[in-house]
């Protein structure tokens, strides 16, 4: 299966060094870079046989990908640096290294084909970045030393039930705590992690916390479960978090141009390809299955994939229906799916198929499409057809600042105890209706469509109550008219009215659907 590309924590840097290619790093053997199709969604990383493969990767995504980083440490470069999008598929020369053993490699080879096809040069310093301080707490460590001291564990403890994270940890220093604190607490400790408790020795310990919307649930109800954040289990710890700045290790990106060098004559034919069929698979209307002994049927029918599994290259949908095949395999939603009969969200099927271990995701799309096609005799066309959809539109007075064109194109999002922050940066309109719906996810189904008319880029933030905690039976569905909200809670439709002067509401609108001309109810013999 696919392996995505890592990003383990911040590497350590040497202030006032180039990155550029050493004449000792490895290259690729060969290597297939170019702009991305319109509308390209990110899919890929590294794989096993030494192959990169991935599409829709911003260079933003591709310089932390290569230099294993967060983001947030990547600094300067231009402002398409994170709306770009490339596509790199590479191939290594054959080795019998493990995955885990290559990486490193894999990764100083997409540095050296950043240098080279886009000339990327950035330099590594050190910058007063937003962090949080670990530190030791008032009344001292409640920490137990190490019973079995040796490599840092972790595993699932237990605890009050009202506190939905007990993450037991075994032989942990600060240090590892430290850089876990930013992966695992995330909506709440949003920054790296600096260890300043001087602490030197192994312990073992259980932090417990909420996660973030039980947390603003117990915040909205005093007679509930007493709010227990991720900053309250790190003090029952003996320990303090408090939000700081310190020098941290960043990549400054000095230049990097927008159009990769043009490939070498005959390079896609030198890249191996992925077979379009699966080496064996198996179409069978689905068998009733009774649940395991001592378990209750499930409530409801199961979802439109049934029961999935993917895993070595082996497919199994248990239970599926043809429209979520067909939504998997042709990387759409049932939504855009026109003139299909209705035992095509009623028939179950199981589908059992077998390909190369190696193969990626995106290659056994394709084997399943083509599956689909042979056993259901499916024919298809793409039509524009009016389809309700969300719209962003320009208000009556439109609360936006221009952008100056220095900051990078980009937008960011936060959780806090609150709500949903989403900061945006020299960001055009078009861009910011491809942006939030990721963000707001609850709120709105993609696509939303720019109709604002409004052109340039522009700075600002935009607040909003996520859609699980609203209280009082706030709107459920697309009309903010119809929210009922205590005071300063707002949906997402409210805070854009509100807060940008913008709205987005449901039109009928043409966009492509896919349309099913011809498909047979029973698929032929295997």
């Amino acid at each position: 299966m696919l392996r995505a590309f890592p990003s383990v924590g911040l590497m350590v840097l040497l202030p006032g060094v180039l990155l550029g290619q050493p004449t000792t790093n490895p290259v690729f053997e060969v290597a297939d870079v170019h702009v991305s199709a319109p509308g390209a969604q990110q899919t890929g990383g590294f794989m096993p046989g030494g192959r990169v493969e991935v599409r829709g990767f911003t260079m933003l995504e591709l310089i932390t990908a290569a230099y294993d980083v967060e983001p947030e440490v990547v600094v300067g470069g231009p402002s398409w640096l994170n709306t770009d999008k490339f596509d790199v598929i590479a191939k290594a020369p054959p080795t019998s290294l493990s995955m885990e053993a290559m990486e490193p490699t894999l990764q100083a080879m997409l540095k050296a084909l950043l240098a080279d096809r886009f000339k990327l040069v950035a330099r590594e310093e050190k910058k007063d970045m937003p962090v949080y301080v670990l530190t030791v707490g008032k009344s001292g460590p409640k920490l137990q030393p190490a019973a079995n001291p040796g490599p840092p564990k972790e595993s699932q403890g237990q605890g009050d039930p009202s506190i939905n994270n007990h993450r037991k940890f075994e032989s942990c220093t600060m240090a590892y705590l430290a850089e876990r604190l930013h992966v695992a607490a995330k909506n709440f400790v949003d920054h790296p992690v600096v260890d300043e408790t001087g602490l030197t020795g192994v312990y073992d310990f259980q932090l417990d916390w909420m996660g973030m919307a039980p947390y603003r649930q117990a915040k909205a109800n005093p007679e509930g479960p007493k709010p227990f954040g991720a900053f309250d289990g790190v003090e029952k710890l003996g320990l303090h978090l408090e939000a700081g700045k310190r020098p941290l290790p960043v990549i400054v990106v000095e230049s990097v141009n927008e159009t990769p060098t043009p490939n070498a004559a005959g390079v896609t034919a030198k890249i191996p390809t992925f077979p379009t069929e699966f080496d064996v698979a198996e179409v069978r209307p689905a068998k009733p299955t009774a649940p395991p002994a001592g378990q209750a049927a499930p409530a409801g029918p199961p979802g439109p994939l049934g029961r999935p599994n993917i895993q070595n290259g082996r497919v199994e949908f248990m239970g599926a229906t043809l429209k979520g095949l067909i939504t998997l395999a042709y990387d759409t939603t049932a939504e855009r799916i026109a003139s299909a009969p209705k035992w095509m969200d009623e028939d179950r099927f199981d589908v059992i198929a077998k390909a190369g271990a190696t193969v990626p995701f995106d290659a056994l799309r394709v084997m399943l499409k083509n599956l689909i096609v042979q056993r259901f005799k499916l024919v298809t066309h793409t039509e524009d057809q009016p389809m309700l959809v969300y719209v962003l539109e320009a208000g009556k007075k439109p609360k936006l600042k221009e952008s100056d064109g220095s900051a990078r194109s980009d937008c960011t999002t936060q959780g806090t105890v609150k709500g949903r922050t989403f900061t945006c940066q020299n960001t055009t309109m078009a861009q910011f209706a491809e942006r939030v719906p990721p963000a707001a996810g609850a709120y709105i189904t993609p696509p939303l469509l720019d109709l604002t008319g409004i052109k340039g880029a522009y700075d600002f933030e935009l607040y909003w109550t996520p859609k699980a905690q609203l209280q009082n039976g706030a709107t459920k569905g697309g009309d903010p008219s119809q929210a009922s909200l205590p005071v300063n809670e707002l949906t997402i439709f409210e805070a854009v009215d509100k807060q940008l002067g913008l709205k987005i509401e449901q039109q009928k609108h043409p966009i492509p659907m896919m349309v099913i001309d011809k498909v047979k109810r029973t698929p032929s013999e295997n």
